[in-house]
C-alpha cells in the first residue's frame, strides 16, 4: 500500500478550507432548535471530541509497521479532531453547550479498546460510512447556511476517509473479493446496519422535526455500505491483477510477439 499517497492526501486537504459562516441569520424556531443542539452535542462529543487516535489494546502493534502508516493514522484523526471543532462553533452559534459523556460513546470506545485494532478499525470505517448517511439527511432537512457548509466540509473529508480504508482492505488478505470475503461482506453489512440503528435511535428523533425520516436516512446507509463493498471488491481485484506473476509461457508469448509486431500508438 502505498502510505506516501495518503499522507499526501491529507496534507492537500488541509487547504482550501473556507469556514463556515457561523454569524449568518438564524432561522430555527426553537421547537428544531433544541433537538438540533442535542444531535449536534453528540455528534461533537464523538466525532473527535474523544480520544483522537487507536485506542485498541493491540493498536501499537499496527502502528509500528511503518512510521508512514502512523503518520497517515495521525492525520486521519487529526480530521476526526477538525470535525469535533466545527461542530462545537455550531453549538456556540446555536448557543449549547457541549456533553462529556453518553453512554453510546462509552459504549463506543469500549468496544474500540477491548476487540482489537483490526475491529476497531472496521467500527472506525463502519461510523464513516453510516455518519456520511447522517450528514447528507441533516444538510438536506437543516434549513441553516452554516450547517450547510459545515456539512460540505465534513462529508468532503469523509469521502477521503472511506476511500484510504478501501485502499488498505484492499490490500488485505483475505481479499474481499475472495470466497472467504464474501463471509467478511456479510458481517460488514451486520455490523453496519447495527451501528446505523444505533445512530438513528439516538439522533433520528432530532432531526424529525425537521422532516427526515427512517426510510431516507437508511436507504443513504445501504447506498453508503452498499457501494462501499462494490468498490472495495473491484479495487482488490485490480490489486491482485498488478500482483500475480506472468506465467513463463505467456511472457515469452508476448515477448515474441512484441519483436515481430511494429509499434502501433
Amino acid at each position: 500500500m502505498n502510505y506516501q499517497r495518503w499522507i499526501s492526501h491529507f496534507e492537500r486537504n488541509r487547504e482550501n478550507r473556507p469556514e463556515p459562516d457561523w454569524t449568518a441569520p438564524i432561522d430555527i424556531p426553537p421547537r428544531k432548535l433544541k433537538p438540533l443542539l442535542k444531535t449536534l452535542a453528540q455528534f461533537q462529543l464523538g466525532d473527535g471530541g474523544g480520544p483522537c487516535c487507536l485506542i485498541a489494546i493491540d493498536a501499537g502493534r499496527l502502528l509500528n509497521r511503518s512510521p508512514e502508516l502512523e503518520r497517515v493514522v495521525d492525520l486521519w484523526f487529526r480530521e476526526e479532531a477538525e470535525h469535533a471543532r466545527l461542530l462545537g462553533r455550531a453549538l456556540d452559534r446555536f448557543g449549547g453547550q457541549p456533553i462529556k459523556t453518553h453512554w453510546s460513546f462509552r459504549a463506543f470506545c469500549r468496544v474500540r479498546r477491548w476487540l482489537g485494532v483490526r475491529f476497531e478499525l472496521q467500527v472506525l470505517l463502519l461510523t464513516e460510512l453510516v455518519s456520511t448517511a447522517y450528514y447528507r439527511v441533516l444538510q438536506r432537512y437543516v434549513d441553516d447556511p452554516a450547517i450547510h457548509q459545515m456539512c460540505a466540509l465534513i462529508l468532503r473529508d469523509e469521502g477521503g476517509h472511506v476511500d484510504f480504508h478501501r485502499d488498505r482492505l484492499a490490500h488485505a488478505n483475505p481479499s474481499p473479493a475472495s470466497p472467504l470475503g464474501a463471509l467478511w461482506q456479510v458481517q460488514f453489512w451486520l455490523c453496519g446496519l447495527a451501528a446505523a440503528s444505533v445512530l438513528w435511535v439516538n439522533h433520528g428523533p432530532c432531526l424529525f422535526p425537521f422532516g427526515a425520516g427512517n426510510r431516507e436516512y437508511f436507504g443513504e446507509v445501504h447506498r453508503e455500505i452498499g457501494g462501499f463493498i462494490a468498490r472495495l471488491v473491484a479495487r482488490s481485484r485490480a490489486v491482485k491483477n498488478r500482483r500475480s506473476p506472468v506465467a513463463p509461457a505467456t511472457a515469452a508469448a508476448n515477448a515474441s510477439t512484441s519483436t515481430q509486431a511494429p509499434a502501433t500508438v
